[in-house]
């Protein structure tokens, strides 16, 4: 066992390892570790934004055909109505050519009963 602990002192003697050197190797393996650890929440934070963008690009797809729908439900009932106006204007015609034509016959009947008279 001494043997191979003065073996593997030599080794580090012999490739310059001091305990300096192995210290500061230690310390870039730290610090290689901590950028890879942020390198992945930084991937992940960036994924749950894309799923976020990609949420919200179909919320507004989503609104904006629903704002089509309602300005294509508005156009039927205002075309609507004007049917209904156009109705309701036909109808009114329509009475008042009967009332005048009521009118008329109430005046040709008045006249021929003054005639008899």
């Amino acid at each position: 066992m001494m043997r191979l602990l003065e073996k593997c002192h030599e080794e580090r003697i012999r490739f310059g390892i001091t305990a300096e050197s192995q210290a500061a190797a230690s310390a870039e393996v730290a610090e290689a570790v901590r950028l890879d650890a942020e390198a992945e929440e930084a991937e992940e934070e960036a994924e749950a934004d894309e799923e976020e963008a990609a949420a919200a690009e179909a919320a507004r797809a989503a609104a904006a055909q629903a704002q089509a729908d309602a300005r294509a439900a508005l156009e039927k009932a205002n075309a609507a109505l004007a049917d209904a106006t156009a109705a309701a204007e036909a109808s009114a015609a329509v009475a008042a050519a009967s009332k005048a034509k009521a009118t008329a016959a109430r005046m040709a009947a008045d006249a021929a009963e003054q005639q008899r008279s």
